[in-house]
């Protein structure tokens, strides 16, 4: 296989001036965000005392930190926009290659769609099951469909390393038998001619390692995921079409075609939560490139409901604390650009502030309080929040020009709730991680959960137990029990969506009674 040269090797010196020159540039930006924030803070709410000024420069680092990501959003924003699509100019590139679509399933199989995949237009190409399912039902619909023949299937005895362990384990077995891997998630399906036009990708780019397609997901079936579909397909178009503009692409876990060459290289996959971007953190430190390909379009189920969401948001979140703990060298490494490393630290800390910022400003808001403080400006938490929106701004823009301005405004206030609502669940999920020092791999359930307000409340216990307790300290602390009020916000936000959810779903468990399955498995 052709590949370009690569990079020459740099000096020791060199190496540690360009490891340090990344961190050294974003420390400083901010270092000098931070200086703005507190200076903003003495100004439009000057502390009344020492605590007030320890509080000031306790929360100024994490507004700036929360800002920068902030920003990083919108630099995605305007970069995708002035993106310049580029392809392959034919679809008959590397026609030799042996390629394997690979499904890894954890009780979440549906064969109408391994089936439809399979039948893609190159002639090298096979596909295979991953089977980690325990229920039996389920692996006797796998069985059903290799029954029928041209689907291969791989079960491991150890269960070990979740996704990434799978994949692995396939690809210590058979990774001599193929050119390239397609990764899938178990509902994701890919068009016929998705391999041929992976290949020509390859063929006008023989320095990559990932060709990464654009994920769209299916905007049918229960109300939640009518409202929000167009939401997550629109903000990773975005995200593809932005990092790659901006020099900084990522495999984003499915929907791609992977070099095996590359990936033995590497050790396959890290065997972590977030898999596919501490890949994308080995590969980039060799020298391989991922390349986006918004021609090439994937589907995928968005969370059918809020519980779902918030389970995928949790792993998320998990898997990001994870990585930011275990692979920080790497993460830093000089082999890569420094834009790149930025990116990458700017985008596992997303998560993590939705944890962090909450409670930090409740904090604030208590030591302003306690000591007759003006509480947190609300100037400031005005650009905090447009920045918080800005991931939203696309799906809103178009939301208002296809239903008009009320309901377009009405959407935005809908997603900007969905996200707030899981800013306990980030919480809980960074405390798992740091007491534990593992992080889990949750499948997304792909049913609705169980209905009945009782159900809902149970679900969302943890919130309306931390809204009580810091409606309770600030209520007895201070004797200003509106500080919890954003806590309260978060409660109330996940009991709607769930209310929501049941409610608007009870019809579709009732139609998937009466009349079996909803959907072909």
């Amino acid at each position: 296989m052709t590949r370009t040269e690569r990079p020459p090797r740099l000096t020791s010196a060199e190496r540690t001036t360009r490891g340090l020159l990344a961190p050294a540039l974003l420390v400083a930006a901010w270092a000098l965000l931070g200086a703005l924030v507190g200076l903003l803070l003495a100004q439009l709410a000057p502390p009344t005392s020492s605590l007030g000024w320890i509080a000031l420069a306790a929360v100024a680092p994490v507004v700036a930190l929360a800002l920068l990501t902030g920003l990083r959003h919108v630099v995605l924003l305007v970069a995708a926009r002035r993106a310049v699509p580029s392809g392959p100019t034919g679809r008959d590139g590397n026609a030799g290659e042996r390629v394997a679509l690979l499904y890894p399933v954890s009780d979440d199989f549906r064969a109408d769609v391994v089936r439809r995949s399979a039948a893609q237009s190159h002639p090298g190409t096979r596909t295979v099951v991953l089977d980690d399912s325990s229920a039996a039902a389920t692996r006797a619909r796998i069985d059903a469909l290799v029954a029928e023949g041209g689907i291969e299937l791989h079960r491991r005895a150890v269960r070990e390393g979740a996704k990434a362990g799978n994949l692995n384990s396939w690809l210590e077995g058979h990774g001599h038998e193929v050119d390239r891997v397609v990764v899938l998630d178990a509902d994701q399906e890919i068009p016929t001619d998705f391999v041929e036009g992976a290949l020509a990708r390859f063929a006008t780019h023989p320095d990559a390692a990932v060709v990464q397609g654009a994920i769209d997901t299916r905007r049918s079936g229960s109300p939640f995921v009518r409202d929000f579909g167009g939401l997550f397909a629109r903000h990773a178009a975005v995200q593809l079409a932005g990092r790659e503009a901006l020099g900084v692409s990522v495999f984003c876990g499915r929907g791609a075609m992977l070099d095996v060459a590359a990936l033995r290289e590497v050790g396959w996959f890290p065997e972590l939560v977030m898999e596919d971007t501490a890949l994308s953190v080995e590969l980039a430190r060799r020298g391989h490139r991922v390349v986006a390909a918004p021609e090439l379009r994937s589907v995928e189920d968005a969370p059918v409901d809020h519980a779902a969401f918030a389970v995928q948001f949790g792993k998320f979140v998990e898997g990001a604390v994870q990585l930011l703990a275990r692979r920080s060298r790497s993460l830093l490494d000089a082999r890569l650009p420094w834009l790149r490393r930025a990116d990458l630290v700017l985008d596992l800390l997303v998560p993590v502030l939705a944890a962090i910022l909450p409670l930090v400003l409740f904090a604030y808001s208590l030591v302003a309080a306690a000591t007759a403080a003006e509480a947190f400006p609300w100037q400031l938490g005005l650009v905090l929040g447009a920045l918080g929106l800005a991931p939203l701004a696309p799906e809103a823009a178009h939301r208002v020009r296809s239903t008009g301005l009320a309901a377009g405004l009405g959407f935005t206030v809908r997603a900007a709730m969905l996200y707030a609502s899981v800013s306990v669940v980030a919480a809980r999920a960074v405390l798992v991680v740091l007491v534990s020092g593992r992080a889990r791999f949750h499948v997304t359930p792909k049913a609705g959960a169980a209905d009945g307000a009782v159900a809902v409340v149970q679900r969302r216990g943890l919130e309306i137990a931390v809204a009580a307790a810091a409606t309770a300290v600030a209520g007895v602390a201070v004797e200003r029990p509106d500080a919890a009020l954003p806590f309260v916000a978060i409660a109330a936000a996940g009991l709607a969506f769930g209310w929501r959810d049941a409610r608007e779903l009870q019809p579709v468990r009732a139609g998937v009674g009466a009349g079996g399955h909803a959907r072909s498995n």
